[in-house]
């Protein structure tokens, strides 16, 4: 795939205000849901909500005033906790639910009543743990894997084209597998992209499935949000790379994603 190809995916921009949330984060981590927070906003989200443990919800604020943090309770994503999320965070576009979260029930609960709703969901990490995908049976969504969770997720399959096509038609969604290359499917087709460099600082995929989440708030379909958020991230990562080589972390790439999206706007009439 090319800018070309996404540049023909990308929906004109409107004036609807999109609505995401994201998410995520532990004790010990906040870098997901600030990091895949910001990639959704910087895609062209209006507002992005970003639920994490009560915990970190001031560290989290003080890292960009740009998120609407709602602080949970305890360090557990409860089914209490999904329960007032639903019930408080209304009209969302699209949901990431992504790592260092303790799941104690909710994550099921929320995917379920985010999706019966019309949201579209992006999960990764503990989001993307099989039960919560056998779940979501007749539901569509995006799981985003690096080759290693793949493997264990979908009994030792190696990501290739096959297996991550296979895998997306037995759980009834779309897989995007980050290993080397990107490789989107939704059990029917397949897209396969340069993933950016070949080693990367932690943090990346949750860029991507940030970004993920705001493509599918603008209007752009599942497989399609895939392969150009994997396929965008890899450009940046490459950008990056050519001025810092491996001397760089994951919020680096934030500086340049607007760079590499202006090539992908335009207003529709």
């Amino acid at each position: 795939m090319s800018i070309e190809d996404v540049a023909a995916w990308m929906p004109a921009r409107d004036d609807r205000r999109r609505r995401a949330l994201v998410v995520g984060g532990g004790w010990m981590h906040h870098g997901d849901p600030v990091l895949a927070g910001l990639a959704a906003l910087y895609s062209g989200v209006g507002d992005v909500y970003v639920a994490v443990p009560g915990k970190i919800a001031d560290s989290v604020r003080c890292l960009s005033a740009d998120l609407h943090v709602i602080p949970l309770p305890d360090q557990k994503l409860t089914r209490g906790a999904a329960a007032w999320i639903a019930d408080h965070v209304r009209g969302l576009d699209a949901a990431y639910l992504g790592a260092n979260f303790r799941d104690a029930g909710g994550a099921l609960q929320l995917a379920r009543e985010l999706a019966s709703r019309g949201t579209k969901l992006v999960l990764e990490s503990d989001g993307a743990r099989r039960e919560v995908l056998d779940g979501l049976a007749g539901r569509r969504f995006i799981a985003i894997y690096d080759g290693e969770t793949f493997a264990r997720a979908f009994t030792g399959a190696s990501p290739d084209r096959e297996s991550v096509k296979e895998a997306a038609a037995a759980i009834g969604g779309t897989v995007l597998v980050r290993d080397g290359s990107a490789i989107a499917s939704d059990g029917r087709t397949s897209i396969v992209s340069a993933a950016g460099p070949p080693a990367e600082p932690a943090g990346v995929q949750s860029l991507v499935g940030g970004l993920a989440t705001g493509l599918l708030s603008l209007g752009m379909d599942e497989l399609r949000s895939a392969a150009a958020a994997a396929f965008i991230i890899g450009v940046a990562g490459d950008a990056i790379s050519g001025r810092r080589g491996f001397h760089w972390g994951a919020s680096a790439l934030l500086e340049e994603l607007p760079g590499v999206l202006l090539r992908f706007d335009f207003v529709g009439p």
